[in-house]
């Protein structure tokens, strides 16, 4: 570890301990780890000496006098804390490096995007909460089997101006009723427990190696700004349930086999299931384009990027015209085969 400040080094001692899988009905079932609101508290930066408030929703605080990071400590017992954290192996300037790289493949982005981009971007690294499920599931299911079939059908064409009779091979479907019982595991299925991060980045991010995962300590998330979650483990539950069905259809579908499938019921049991609080790294970043803010986030282990970027007008348009004119020769040498038959 690295202040980043005055460059003072400290090492981390590697932990053998492995971050357990917690049983998810003993934790529904304990009042006391349900979720609350974080009042805003004064902490005092251990650095300096100053005195300041709390953000509500992050558990580590940047003093903003001179720069370094308090860890609040007042959540415990009214949070189900942290069991796991996945370390930083990207620095922020290899983070800035990788958000270069996307900024520059961009295709329907502005060209000067790159450049006032990274004037105007920064990048800071941050812990973010996610919840990991992992459950055996056991489905019934009806449903419809459909198999192919092929009939010929006679139908009437005209050609050189006369009306002529023609068959052709037309596939069909044969639907038979059925039913069944599929049992599918899910292992680490993942779900982010902070609202303060868009959805659709944050849960695009999922190239994670999560079995390096560390037992939590202090240590790692000093230096580092991190969030508390405020997506609470029912809601982050029923989120994973929702991310399961893709791979419980799937097991239905080919449990019925056939060439077409139809799914008409089903009723999922939900057994051993357990969960993990993790805090992964990212690398946040903030940039403005023409007043326009736009946001990326950076995996803090493999420098994978999510984001969004704005679209130049006039690359658009030129594309579309393009387009029109190839579609316009299209018609025009179509037009002249048929004048000339």
């Amino acid at each position: 570890m690295v202040c980043p400040y005055c460059g003072f080094e400290q090492n981390i001692a590697p932990s053998t301990a492995t971050v357990d899988e917690l049983p998810l009905e003993a934790y529904f079932d304990k009042q006391e780890l349900t979720p609350e609101p974080v009042e805003a508290q004064q902490l005092r930066c251990k650095g300096c000496g100053a005195v300041f408030t709390a953000h509500e929703n992050r558990a580590t605080q940047e003093c903003p006098f001179c720069g370094s990071e308090v860890v609040q400590e007042t959540t415990k017992g009214s949070r189900i804390p942290p069991n796991g954290v996945l370390p930083f192996l990207l620095t922020d300037l290899q983070a800035r490096a990788k958000m270069n790289d996307w900024l520059g493949s961009r295709f329907w982005a502005p060209n000067d995007l790159k450049k006032l981009a990274l004037k105007e971007g920064k990048l800071r690294g941050m812990y973010i909460p996610y919840w990991t499920f992992d459950s055996y599931t056991i489905t019934h299911y009806t449903g419809a089997r459909g198999e192919h079939y092929w009939e010929t059908e006679t139908y009437t064409t005209t050609e050189n101006g006369q009306s002529v009779t023609r068959t052709r091979q037309v596939m069909k479907t044969r639907w038979y009723p059925a039913s069944g019982t599929v049992e599918v595991p899910f292992d680490d299925v993942l779900v982010l427990a902070s609202q303060e991060i868009p959805m659709k980045y944050g849960q695009r991010l999922q190239n994670w190696d999560l079995a390096a995962a560390a037992p939590y300590t202090e240590s790692f998330v000093a230096g580092f700004q991190t969030q508390l979650y405020d997506i609470d483990l029912k809601s982050g539950w029923a989120t994973a349930q929702t991310f399961m069905q893709p791979g419980i259809d799937s097991a239905i579908c080919a449990d019925i086999g056939g060439d077409e499938q139809q799914i008409h019921s089903k009723s999922t049991e939900y057994l051993n299931c357990t969960f993990k609080h993790l805090l992964l790294p990212m690398y946040s970043g903030a940039y403005r384009y023409r007043t326009k803010p736009y946001q990326v986030l950076v995996n803090g282990r493999t420098g994978e990027v999510q984001g969004s970027a704005p679209i130049s007008f006039w690359k658009v348009l030129i594309a579309t015209i393009l387009g029109l004119i190839v579609v316009g020769v299209c018609i025009y040498f179509y037009m002249q085969s048929q004048k000339g038959s």
